[in-house]
């Protein structure tokens, strides 16, 4: 998988090589939780707005305010 460097610098603790299709959840969690407009347009981009709303809502890694936010952003650009 191949990271813009604003998305490598929210993983700056994992390499970036090694990271895979299996890693999607983990991936798309820290990017949501940390990252910007830039991030979303990636993770949109890469992985698609329905699959990134689902793991975000369903992520025990992200704060209650994260998930809301997400929520009400992939609502309003999954119908556009």
């Amino acid at each position: 998988m191949k990271f813009p460097p604003h998305a490598k610098k929210l993983l700056w603790d994992v390499d970036t090589k090694k990271i895979g299709p299996r890693h999607q959840k983990f991936v798309i969690t820290r990017l949501a939780d940390k990252g910007n407009w830039s991030d979303f347009l990636w993770l949109k981009k890469t992985f698609g707005v329905k699959t990134v709303k689902q793991v975000v809502i369903h992520s025990r890694n992200v704060s209650a305010k994260t998930k809301n936010f997400w929520k009400v952003l992939c609502d309003k650009y999954y119908f556009e």
